[in-house]
């Protein structure tokens, strides 16, 4: 990914967070936070698909009335902020799929090395 294009991405989605936490629309209950920002669809459905956010509703214009979830009362909550709830769960998260998707993909090279190790113990005991 383009580190600028990186950058601006998780500026908006701090901004995005932090509009919700910091000013909310008061309804009724206070521990619900809601509002409605103006941004773009890509960056709603990355909120949505780390459960940050649900969308209530979107207006013309790129406006979308948001909801901030458990997880998003977490960002700043436990982790005091975007920056470190990134790194600590959404990073994590990542390496971990892309862990699993490669284990899955390459499951075969334990196989061809434990031949291969067997083959030379074979050769070196009949040596």
């Amino acid at each position: 990914m383009n580190k600028e294009y990186d950058n601006t991405f998780q500026i908006e989605i701090e901004r995005i967070l932090d509009e919700v936490y910091n000013h909310p629309r008061n309804i009724g209950d206070t521990k619900i936070k809601r509002a409605v920002v103006e941004t773009e669809k890509r960056y709603i459905d990355y909120l949505i698909r780390y459960n940050l956010i649900s969308n209530l509703h979107t207006a013309s214009g790129g406006k979308f009335g948001i909801q901030l979830e458990n997880n998003g009362f977490e960002v700043f909550e436990k982790y005091k902020g975007w920056d470190n709830y990134k790194r600590k769960v959404i990073d994590r998260r990542t390496s971990i799929e892309k862990a699993k998707e490669m284990s899955v993909k390459y499951w075969w090279i334990p196989i061809i090395i434990s031949l291969f190790s067997i083959t030379i113990s074979i050769i070196a005991l009949f040596k």
